[in-house]
């Protein structure tokens, strides 16, 4: 289910803990979400980040998720 690990912000830390370190974190296709470590075996934890993220605005899927938490937090430095 894990597919290798890269370093990335972990969809579970983002969104419950507005953690967002980039970390070594695991693919997984089910949720559709980059997990650390910490976070792999906790399934709680995942759904709740999971129902969290389909219903977060302007979500587009995880290949445009980066992008634009990238262009948020410029648009908010420059405010």
């Amino acid at each position: 289910m894990i597919q290798t690990f890269q370093e990335r912000m972990c969809d579970v830390c983002r969104l419950l803990d507005f953690d967002i370190t980039p970390k070594m974190c695991g693919y997984c296709g089910l949720c559709d979400a980059y997990i650390c470590p910490e976070d792999m075996n906790n399934w709680p934890r995942r759904l709740k980040a999971a129902i969290k993220r389909k219903f977060e605005p302007g979500y587009k899927g995880l290949p445009d998720y980066e992008n634009q938490i990238k262009l948020e937090g410029t648009n908010e430095q420059s405010s």
